[in-house]
């Protein structure tokens, strides 16, 4: 009972947040979650945060006047939204950020602000510049009820197993109230998901009284090898 709810608390289209902390408050996870593959010599192979926050249209012009210095490069729209992508003129060299604006039709007086940033290689250059454009992001784009999602992706090596990978993220990040699930489908190259939550991180979601904060997805890749996706508070990327 408890997977199932579970599930369908991540493929449902409205997530409610609880015990969020602003953004440039608390210990960012995307350092914490770094900080273990690389202590561990971990193969990571690529990182992604995502900012979000919902503010009213009257803020639109602050916007685009704190972000004077990007430009827009598509607008799309269908029956359901308008999206605006923009870009800043000075790119990170070794990280890619991604800022996007999206008005609904039903609710027009309403902005998501979404900012992605994201690599696949972490040292302390790409720690260096991924900190300076979140900063940046947090002063010029977004205002204080922000909603932030981390994502890592780790191999399995000739190191370490698949179970010895598990056990290290939730020795490391204090995991409790864990729970697993796995796929039935034969054909589905997912292959587990764990759920459990951290008290490193203020942000959490309740299922039935209990806190959660962490997921774990492993999956097969094309090639044969097991990818681990560890994600804070829940993964939002495609898996």
């Amino acid at each position: 009972m408890m997977q199932h709810i579970l599930l369908s608390f991540l493929i449902a289209t409205f997530i409610t947040l609880t015990g969020s902390t602003p953004a440039n408050t608390q210990i960012d996870p995307l350092h914490t979650l770094t900080n273990i593959t690389s202590t561990n010599e971990l193969p990571l192979t690529g990182w992604e945060v995502t900012l979000k926050e919902t503010i009213h249209t009257t803020n639109f012009e602050r916007i685009v006047n704190n972000n004077r210095n990007s430009h827009f490069v598509s607008r799309t729209e269908d029956e359901n939204s308008i999206k605006f992508n923009f870009v800043s003129a000075e790119k990170p060299a070794q990280i890619t950020v991604e800022k996007r604006m999206v008005i609904t039709k039903d609710n027009p007086r309403q902005i998501e602000l979404i900012a992605v940033l994201k690599g696949d290689t972490w040292n302390e250059s790409v720690q260096k510049e991924y900190d300076q454009a979140r900063e940046n992001l947090l002063n010029k784009l977004f205002y204080k009820n922000i909603k932030s999602f981390t994502c890592i992706e780790v191999v399995e090596g000739d190191t370490i197993e698949s179970r010895a990978i598990i056990e290290l993220f939730s020795e490391s990040l204090q995991l409790v109230h864990r729970e697993e699930q796995y796929d039935s489908f034969e054909m589905s190259k997912l292959k587990k998901m764990i759920y459990g939550y951290t008290p490193l991180w203020n942000d959490k979601f309740i299922v039935e009284g209990i806190p959660y904060n962490l997921q774990i997805a492993t999956a097969e890749k094309d090639s044969g090898e097991l990818v681990y996706m560890i994600g804070t508070p829940i993964l939002i990327t495609e898996y």
